[in-house]
């Protein structure tokens, strides 16, 4: 089983979760590597048994979040990807709002739809967010 977690960081914030992602994901016994979005090699998306998306939450504080243009530019490029069970997170300062639905929806058609919807203020897994992963992995 091989997991990747391919996530946008502007701060390193969100760069921390991913890797607190793939970390315990790899302790479960699922290879995992986290990758930014400007390093992931698309090929191997289509060899993964699960993919964890993620991007932190741009726009203004309490209004208009969404994924930044960095990330909306990888998924346009990234190829149909219907085989692996897929996931997204975030990181933000006040309020995730819209960002959830705007990646989905620009996820629609490239992949399955996300199972799973993980969210961070400091970059760190939570016990709720390792609960829910483990769950995610079963």
């Amino acid at each position: 089983m091989m997991a990747i977690v391919v996530y946008r960081s502007h701060s390193g914030v969100t760069r921390r979760y991913g890797e607190e992602i793939a970390a315990f994901v790899t302790a479960r016994g699922v290879a995992a590597q986290a990758v930014s979005v400007g390093d992931c090699d698309m090929a191997t998306l289509a060899d993964a048994d699960y993919l964890l998306l993620g991007c932190w939450t741009s726009g203004l504080f309490v209004i208009r979040q969404h994924p930044d243009d960095p990330w909306l530019a990888f998924v346009r490029e990234m190829p149909a990807t219907p085989r692996p069970k897929v996931a997204l997170f975030t990181t933000y300062q006040l309020r995730t709002g819209s960002q959830f639905p705007k990646m989905r929806a620009a996820l629609a058609g490239k992949t399955a739809s996300p199972q799973l919807e993980l969210k961070s203020r400091n970059g760190h897994l939570s016990a709720s967010d390792e609960r829910s992963l483990e769950q995610f992995l079963a």
